[in-house]
């Protein structure tokens, strides 16, 4: 079996992945934890991994961002690069993003990695397994 026949990089496929990228980075401050919440697949398949945790299923994500935006209020992400593979509606992408964190008056951004797999569900991108972790070199 080819390559060509593994990953398709649909343009429009890609497209509609970068925009779904696009409104997680949006939604990640967590301001509107459902609207963050709403991004991610709802059942027992959901895989998420940080730089020191992870939660298998959505019973044991569902709380997660609630907690992490408590300890964190100002917390946001930015990103530098993505790439985007596709076949059918299965997605998988990487980013190299920061983490910009906001202590009084000062800015710090960490450079992290982000990987995930997204699937369209009922005509929408959802979050079917994502990790991110601190990177030490910010490559």
């Amino acid at each position: 079996m080819s390559n060509s026949r593994i990953v398709s990089n649909d343009p429009k496929t890609e497209k509609e992945i970068r925009a779904f990228f696009d409104e997680f980075i949006q939604a990640y401050p967590k301001e509107n934890i459902q609207r963050y919440l709403d991004l991610f697949q709802q059942d027992e398949n959901l895989i998420m991994i940080g730089t020191a945790q992870k939660w298998i299923g959505w019973e044991s994500y569902k709380d997660a961002p609630a907690k992490e935006r408590n300890q964190f209020h100002n917390i946001s992400l930015s990103y530098e690069w993505l790439k985007v593979n596709s076949y059918g509606d299965i997605g998988w992408l990487a980013a190299k993003v920061n983490v910009i964190m906001h202590y009084e008056v000062r800015e710090v951004k960490i450079p992290a990695r982000l990987t995930g797999v997204v699937k369209k569900i009922n005509g929408k991108w959802k979050i079917v397994q994502g990790h991110i972790s601190v990177s030490n070199k910010g490559r």
